[in-house]
Order: structure tokens, then C-alpha cells, then sequence
């Protein structure tokens, strides 16, 4: 990713965060636990469901519809295949252990729907940058590529909320990591979190 997509990356988060006049109290801190299934040229590469997912999130609380924040993850993708498969313009062909390895760092915004009783649905989007390392081994032998990617990842999700101060939620994320040093990644999540103010 170049230096431009990083500083725009940086600007939004800024930009979010610095619109939001809120107190402490107003900060909504949540740890997730994640599954996530693999698309595209990712599932091209590790076809497998993966169970190893965690990410933490902030987000200030604007007002009864809407929060913008920051969310910090970490995706792992791996399979066993006897195969051929091109990496970084390399044919190998063989048995291989493939891993994908993706951390995202994204500003976040989320529009709330409905009263703020009982269940409540909700939109949102993350945007800013992915760090991703593929690797590929092979017997004694292993080949790395990592790069920045740009990424986007919209969600939807559900916020249970047995007090004022404590809620559950369960989301589903499309993460899309755009073209970086021929690689593109894209994914999905299937997150339940819990966290409070």
C-alpha cells in the first residue's frame, strides 16, 4: 500500500474520531471472537473454514443512532494440499501447507435501527488497511509475501443489551482487501462480541 492510501487511512480515522465530542463514559470497548469463511482468490488459495479469529473494538457513542470508531483484528487461514498452485509467479506443485495470516486496522461507523429497546439491528463499515502475509511451505522450504492492502469491510449485526452498561452483539463482516503486490484478499466473519462502557 503506498504512502498516499496510508495518510488518506490515517486522515479518516482522525476525521471520525475527531468529530466525536464524547466523554469516557460514552466509549463502547468490546472483545470478538470470530469464525470466518474464505472468497475469491483467498479461498483460492486456503479453502477452509477457519475457527482462529479474535478482533477488539472501540467505538464512541454519538448519539442513539450512530458511533464511529476503531477496530483491530487478526484472521488466520491454513490447509494441507497436494497440489499446484502459482505463488508470486512461481509454479510449485506438491504436498504444501498454506497460511494466511490478515490484520485488519480499520476506522469503523455504525448506524443503529430501531428505539434502543430491547434487540437492535445495525449497519456499518469499516475502512483503512490490512496487513496480510501469505505463506506457503514445503518440506524443509517456505515462501512469504506480505503486503499493505487498502480494504473495506461493510457489516451488519445485532446488539443485545441486558443493561445499560454491558451488551452482547453477533455481526457478519465482508472484509475486502484490495490489490496489493498481486495479491487480493476477500473474506467473511461471523463475529459474537461482548463488551461494555
Amino acid at each position: 500500500m503506498g504512502i498516499k492510501t496510508r495518510i488518506a487511512s490515517l486522515a479518516l480515522v482522525l476525521v471520525l474520531l475527531g468529530s466525536a465530542e464524547v466523554r469516557a463514559q460514552e466509549w463502547f470497548w468490546a472483545a470478538q471472537y470470530q469464525a470466518a469463511l474464505s472468497s475469491g482468490d483467498t479461498k483460492d488459495f486456503t479453502d477452509q473454514f477457519s475457527f482462529r479469529n479474535f478482533g477488539v473494538e472501540g467505538r464512541a457513542v454519538l448519539n442513539d443512532k450512530m458511533s464511529a470508531g476503531l477496530f483491530l483484528g487478526w484472521n488466520v487461514f491454513n490447509e494441507e494440499v497436494d497440489g499446484t498452485v502459482n505463488f508470486s509467479g512461481v509454479d510449485i506443485d506438491g504436498y504444501q501447507f498454506r497460511y494466511v495470516n490478515a490484520i485488519p486496522i480499520l476506522a469503523t461507523a455504525h448506524y443503529y435501527l430501531g428505539s434502543g429497546r430491547g434487540p437492535q439491528a445495525y449497519l456499518g463499515v469499516g475502512v483503512g488497511t490490512y496487513y496480510i502475509e501469505n505463506r506457503l511451505e514445503m518440506g524443509i522450504s517456505a515462501l512469504t509475501v506480505d503486503n499493505w492492502h487498502f480494504g473495506l469491510a461493510p457489516e451488519v449485526g445485532i446488539m443485545l443489551s441486558p443493561s445499560r452498561n454491558m451488551a452482547t452483539y453477533l455481526s457478519v463482516k465482508y472484509n475486502l482487501a484490495f490489490e496489493s503486490g498481486g495479491f487480493e484478499h476477500t473474506y467473511w466473519t461471523f463475529g459474537i462480541g461482548i463488551g461494555g462502557r
